[in-house]
């Protein structure tokens, strides 16, 4: 009787002991995962306010190197085409008094024709004065005008090649991806000595690809990105990755010395 009371007490204790370990574990389980599921949280909400923040700061920038960019063209374009312009005014003047019909006509068709370029330049930077000019006319039409815009200066031949068919990405990501092209090909035109800018864009099924090449003196990749001290180029490399990196994409960049340089970035669709 002794014994089986005994052995009754041993089982009770046991069974006691489990279920208090149990509920030691499901206490700490639920307060791990709790605490897990707000770290989470926490870590969502950083990486959407850092998302928030690199698409402001990517819009400014675009809005502040495209005013630079009509700061330029006003003074370089539109400038000198209004002083041509007023030129032939004078001519026209001059010729007329001098009664030479011919020549006054002549110079009053170049005025004619000046006045139609400086139209069609002012309504080119226009579309440009719209802060939402990417979300508007999208990433392809945008880069076509940036391409546009620095074959003007006769210093570049740029060519954009559309490979596969033609889809929006949400704004987001164009705005980003835009910045992106104006930074490369800015550091191209200050520092590569190339001749040709190709970007491409493209369209699979998957994946959206942007390449950006050019054909000028190249640098060492890794020596730049490794530099402690960086300069401004190994600045706007690891931007130009952190960007891609932040819209779910992958960034590769390439450059051999004298062979130029690939800068090509890949996004999922649906990331």
């Amino acid at each position: 009787m002794i014994n089986d009371n005994l052995h009754l007490g041993i089982m009770i204790v046991s069974v006691s002991v489990v279920l208090l370990l149990f509920a030691i574990y499901i206490f700490f389980f639920t307060t791990f995962f709790r605490k897990k599921q707000i770290q989470n949280l926490q870590e969502k909400a950083t990486l959407k306010a850092q998302y928030e923040q690199e698409i402001l700061q990517s819009q400014i920038e675009v809005q502040n190197q495209t005013l630079q960019n009509i700061g330029r063209e006003l003074h370089d374009n539109i400038g000198q085409l209004l002083t041509v312009a007023k030129i032939n005014v004078g001519l026209v003047d001059a010729n007329l008094e001098d009664k030479k019909i011919d020549e006054a006509q002549e110079n009053t068709q170049q005025v004619g024709f000046m006045l139609n370029q400086i139209i069609a330049e002012v309504r080119s930077l226009s579309k440009s004065l719209d802060g939402n000019f990417v979300q508007e006319f999208g990433l392809q039409q945008s880069t076509t005008h940036e391409l546009q815009r620095i074959r003007k200066t006769k210093k570049f031949e740029t060519e954009l090649i559309i490979e596969g068919k033609p889809y929006k990405l949400d704004f987001q990501k164009e705005i980003i991806l835009f910045r992106i092209v104006q930074e490369v090909l800015n550091n191209a035109m200050k520092h590569s000595q190339a001749k040709q800018l190709l970007v491409v864009f493209n369209y699979e099924p998957t994946f959206f690809e942007l390449i950006i090449q050019d054909d000028g003196k190249g640098f060492d990749v890794e020596n730049m990105l490794n530099q402690k001290e960086m300069n401004q180029s190994g600045v706007g490399l690891r931007s130009i990755q952190k960007r891609a990196k932040l819209i779910g994409g992958e960034c590769k960049i390439k450059s051999k010395i004298n062979k130029g340089t690939e800068v090509n970035l890949k996004i999922p669709l649906g990331v």
